[in-house]
């Protein structure tokens, strides 16, 4: 079975092309940290995601965005400018979630948090 996940944060705005067939067809880089200080590592993952979903992750996902990606690793041949051969590792995603792990990552999202717990009054119910 080839299956992996990822946890990461976009590295730069989803791009959203779409095939002769109308297929739309979303790729964008995943940016994941591990360790501390001088042992902090990053690699970057090559996401490719198809159909609505493709769709659906322009629409509410962009650079900075903390995401979860479950998918399966494609390897792509292809030729370089220079005539040579390369391979490139993609991860096909079956399925793209927003991580909210730390909370929301969009200011604007903080601050209408922020707002709305500054209404609540202590003598309110709390439903």
């Amino acid at each position: 079975m080839n299956n992996i996940t990822i946890a990461g944060n976009i590295g730069k705005n989803p791009e959203l092309k779409y095939s002769g067939n109308n297929l739309a067809i979303l790729k964008f880089s995943v940016a994941d940290t591990s360790g501390k200080d001088a042992n902090k590592k990053t690699t970057w993952h090559d996401i490719v995601v198809f159909g609505e979903q493709a769709e659906n992750v322009a629409e509410k996902a962009s650079q900075g965005t903390r995401v979860v990606v479950i998918g399966r690793l494609q390897i792509e041949n292809y030729e370089k400018k220079d005539g040579t051969k390369g391979k490139r590792v993609e991860v096909v995603a079956d399925e793209v979630a927003v991580s909210l792990r730390w909370g929301a990552s969009d200011p604007v999202d903080r601050a209408a948090k922020a707002l709305h717990a500054t209404v609540i009054q202590d003598d309110e119910p709390p439903f």
